[in-house]
């Protein structure tokens, strides 16, 4: 998929270098070096999967539609990257997943205690990643971005304890749902676009302006995941089909079913949601189906298209992040 705007695939390839760079230099000491390096995949053939880099795109965006060049986002991009990248071994240790792209994950490779030292390890190194923008940027931006990135750090872990809560069986509602992803999914979105002005020493506003339009796009983005999630294919997600319904996961459809067809798709989610055991697989055929039948596919997949056009109107008249929305958005 090539990047937004003026940006192409030798953008990505230099952050994808300073990246692994940066990791050899500063993840030395084992055994959380060699840790770290396995989650990311620096111990596996070229061409390991590593997921889109949509954040760090999205600040190369952000920067190039004020006119900065992506050799000087590479800071801000690694320390965005790596920050995602915490949440994620965080995240595969409270949902229990063993797999990630194929490969055992952190934990499940290394131990509970290992998963959770080298998750916390990745988020000190995303910290640490924004200590040369105060000479590539000067001391005030430098402050200001580790400002960004603590504040979308702990809007992650509000966001990720409201999921939990959910999970555990806490009143869920749209409301509460979309409470839920400002913070753990478009808070950080926003942080990258954000970062990204900051790269290009934009004016305050142009800052604000951008995080929200990554505010936005985070938000269609989750929700678009949530529908991937119970109705793409294997093929076009690399995940389980309907996964979100065999893990039991409150996802937007899903709680949307809820309040809306109580008597009908919500109460036969609540049934099986229930109950001890995992979802059979033509449970999980039955409740896909009666989701789709009340709306809620529909329902969905129509929320989703409003945050991100809203994200896309925003965004006009900087093309490189209309262009990021564009070809992100499906």
């Amino acid at each position: 998929m090539p990047l937004p705007g003026a940006l192409d695939s030798h953008a990505l390839e230099l952050f994808e270098r300073y990246l692994q760079e940066f990791l050899a230099e500063h993840a030395r000491r084992d055994p959380v070096a060699g840790q770290i390096a396995y989650h990311f995949g620096l111990d596996a053939p070229h061409g390991t999967r590593h997921g889109k880099r949509l954040r760090p795109r999205l600040v190369m965006a952000a920067a190039a539609a004020y006119g900065a060049r992506p050799e000087r986002t590479l800071h801000a991009c690694t320390a965005i990257e790596l920050l995602h990248n915490y949440s994620l071994v965080h995240d595969d240790i409270e949902d229990g997943d063993e797999l990630r792209h194929g490969r055992q994950t952190l934990w499940a490779k290394y131990g509970l205690p290992h998963g959770v030292n080298g998750g916390d390890a990745v988020g000190a190194l995303a910290h640490l990643a924004l200590a040369g923008a105060a000479q590539t940027h000067g001391a005030e931006a430098a402050f200001d971005m580790s400002m960004d990135l603590a504040r979308a750090n702990l809007r992650m872990c509000e966001g990720q304890s409201l999921d939990l809560a959910l999970e555990s069986g806490a009143r869920a509602t749209t409301g509460v749902y979309l409470e839920m992803i400002e913070g753990k999914t478009a808070a950080l979105f926003g942080c990258a676009a954000a970062l990204g002005a900051r790269c290009a020493s934009a004016a305050d506003d142009e800052v604000e302006h951008c995080r929200e339009i990554g505010r936005l796009f985070g938000l269609g983005f989750q929700i678009l995941d949530d529908v991937l999630g119970i109705w793409g294919s294997t093929e076009s997600t690399g995940k389980v089909a309907a996964g979100d319904i065999a893990r039991r996961k409150k996802t937007f459809p899903v709680i949307w079913a809820m309040e809306r067809d109580p008597s009908g798709a919500g109460g036969a989610v609540l049934e099986v949601y229930g109950n001890a055991t995992i979802p059979t697989q033509a449970e999980v055929a039955r409740l896909r189906a009666l989701l789709e039948e009340c709306g809620a596919y529909r329902a969905a997949s129509e929320a989703a298209d409003n945050y991100l056009t809203s994200a896309l109107s925003r965004a006009q008249g900087t093309k490189p992040l209309s262009d990021f929305i564009m070809q992100n958005r499906t």
